[in-house]
């Protein structure tokens, strides 16, 4: 048995808007850098924990589209089953890597639902350093 446990997600938000400015014929190169987010909420006396994963691209001149998706994860921590790793350690890594493909098929989704361009496929990485190392994650404690 694992030290966490995934309860479930639900989509929390959505938004998508082509760019009116886009011109595919003058663009060289499409460079999407979306940025994701994680916030970390950890119940302490229910040793669980609701963790808000989001992704967001910005409007600019050379990207067909700017959207900002984000979903919720419930989890919760079994102690016995952990092998000694903290709470925040499991959620810090192993849950944010398990909500991240449904966020990616969520952006997928929602991106090719436009019609107009092909959708987009968030590459696949190491999201739990990612976030980390460019400090956009927040944890508190409730």
């Amino acid at each position: 048995m694992a030290g966490i446990r995934f309860i479930n997600y639900i989509v929390d938000s959505i938004f998508y808007k082509t760019n009116p400015n886009f011109d595919i014929e003058h663009v060289k190169k499409i460079s999407i850098d979306e940025k994701i987010f994680a916030t970390i909420d950890i119940l302490e006396e229910e040793e669980s924990a609701v963790i808000t994963l989001k992704a967001k691209v910005n409007e600019r001149e050379n990207v067909p589209f700017s959207f900002e998706a984000s979903i919720v994860g419930y989890f919760e921590y079994n102690k016995e089953a952990s092998d000694g790793i903290e709470f925040e350690k499991f959620l810090k890594t192993n849950a944010i890597a398990i909500l991240f493909p449904y966020l990616r098929s969520l952006v997928s989704d929602i991106t090719a639902k436009s019609n107009k361009f092909p959708n987009y496929n968030m590459p696949v990485r190491n999201i739990s350093q990612e976030i980390e190392e460019n400090g956009n994650i927040q944890i508190n404690r409730l």
